[in-house]
């Protein structure tokens, strides 16, 4: 009887100790879903992630999906169709300083003599009219198309020997030029109200309505953001206001494939983590501090061969551009 006494409890110290295993279990999954992957830099990320991931490398095993809902997959399309006037496809480089060293950089390699020139077609040339401290909210403004649209039209293109009606696709290096508000703090991140997101995806809007009225023989826009600026500590040239308008961009490309008869598409993508995270982007490609100039937003001549390399493999994938 006493044996039996004994004996009795263990069904209920069982059943405790599982009940005990379970809640052990939840409270360590639950942790665990916590802080991976934002709270531990090196872990493995989850399914939708809050810490900068490159958009193009979104389908590679093991990536997440979503950056904060936002798919982690570039936008791709059919390739447009481009036709030469004369035999000439005049390909103009639009945007700020940064563009316009990535531009000479693409012109230089694919020049006559460049370790590039023999990937590109005979019948392709390259015009520079991106100019330095004008982002994409000066080439929206009236009072800058004199510098910006109207000389690139009345001096740079004669300069290279292309008409205006001969530029067929238009390359632009696109970034909002004032990326903070009141005070100079920077703008709300996404998906705030007012964010940087937000003022860019209007500001795309407000350029692609313009291109037809500037070069109306423009047959594609190719369109690329900014690389990383996680070096720099200027508050809106750093992380992840950066690497959010490339989202910015990817989205808006998603919902305009073409604007009043122009082709829109990804040129390349250029924002990159550092090489100390182990991680690359699509083009396998990450950023040291020697690729940026001592105030951490312009590349120095090593930067600028590893962003111009990613823009001329993107146009390769085009007949057009190939040789």
């Amino acid at each position: 009887m006493f044996l039996t006494m004994l004996r009795r409890p263990a069904a209920p110290l069982r059943q405790l100790s599982v009940l005990c295993v379970v809640l052990l279990l939840a409270v360590s999954c639950a942790t665990s879903a916590a802080t991976n992957p934002d709270d531990t830099p090196n872990g493995p990320p989850s399914a939708d992630t809050t810490r900068p991931f490159p958009i193009d490398a979104g389908s590679r095993a093991g990536a997440p999906r979503n950056y904060k809902g936002l798919p982690l997959q570039l936008v791709e399309r059919t390739a447009p169709v481009i036709t030469a006037v004369d035999g000439v496809i005049g390909v103009v480089c639009i945007g700020m300083s940064n563009g316009n060293q990535e531009c000479n950089r693409l012109i230089a390699a694919t020049s006559s003599g460049g370790p590039w020139s023999a990937d590109v077609a005979a019948n392709v040339r390259l015009v520079n009219c991106a100019v330095g401290g004008h982002a994409i909210e000066r080439w929206n403004a009236s009072a800058y198309d004199d510098v910006l649209w109207n000389d690139c039209i009345s001096r740079k293109l004669a300069a290279r020997g292309v008409r205006l009606d001969q530029v067929r696709v238009l390359v632009h290096k696109a970034a909002n030029q004032f990326g903070t508000g009141p005070q100079g703090a920077p703008l709300p991140l996404y998906p705030s109200a007012s964010s940087n997101y937000e003022q860019f995806t209007a500001n795309l809007d407000a350029f692609a309505a313009r291109v037809p009225a500037f070069f109306p023989s423009v047959q594609a826009v190719y369109t690329s953001s900014r690389s990383y600026g996680g070096f720099s500590t200027r508050a809106d040239r750093g992380e992840p206001q950066s690497y959010e308008e490339g989202h910015a961009l990817n989205s808006w490309l998603a919902q305009h494939a073409v604007v009043q008869g122009v082709w829109y598409g990804w040129w390349g993508y250029l924002w990159a983590p550092e090489c100390t995270s182990g991680v690359q982007n699509g083009s396998a490609v990450c950023v040291d501090r020697a690729d940026y100039q001592a105030d951490a937003v312009h590349p120095t001549p090593a930067g600028e061969i590893k962003l111009a390399r990613i823009q001329h493999d993107r146009l390769l994938r085009e007949s057009w551009y190939r040789r």
